[in-house]
């Protein structure tokens, strides 16, 4: 199939994924929703999967390895996906520059074109959000503490502008 996408490159044009960076409020959702609207692709989050294949509470170590299970078969599909010529959004966060790169490196060999988004906020706007986020949890997002969203913001590596990340 990967020979498929570069033969069919010139016919896929408008094809593409979509690549939303930034911490857990920052509003990563909201603007995947509205490319998938306006750009009829199919929308990646993995919390969504992770929520609906195994719940919310789970170690640390388990949910790495259930992590990287859930964005490996996301990638499959992607593939998939975008050889069709359908383009796909990827809700990930991308809080790693090595994950970022890792992504730049399998969209170049299979010849896919992508478009990448970072949202960014202060912390408190940040917190503020995932304060009304948490009051109406439903399946689809975890319940995020002040604590969480502190370290999250610790281990949180902002793109590089060499990087050519866009702010919406």
């Amino acid at each position: 199939m990967v020979g498929a996408a570069a033969n069919n490159k010139k016919d896929l044009v408008d094809t593409k994924a979509y690549l939303l960076c930034g911490l857990t409020g920052s509003g990563k959702t909201t603007l995947a929703k509205r490319l998938e609207s306006r750009h009829s692709a199919v929308r990646f989050s993995v919390d969504e999967w992770m929520l609906k294949l195994y719940g919310e509470h789970m170690p640390r170590d388990v949910f790495d390895v259930r992590l990287a299970a859930c964005k490996a078969l996301i990638l499959e599909l992607s593939e998939q996906l975008l050889s069709a010529g359908v383009s796909v959004i990827w809700d990930f966060g991308f809080w790693r520059r090595a994950e970022r790169e890792q992504m730049d490196a399998w969209l170049s060999v299979r010849g896919f074109e992508a478009e990448r988004y970072f949202l960014d906020a202060p912390l408190d706007e940040l917190w503020a959000r995932l304060k009304r986020r948490n009051a109406t949890l439903d399946n689809s997002t975890f319940e995020i503490t002040r604590e969480m969203l502190e370290m999250f913001a610790q281990n949180f590596e902002p793109p590089l502008e060499r990087e050519g990340w866009q702010i919406p």
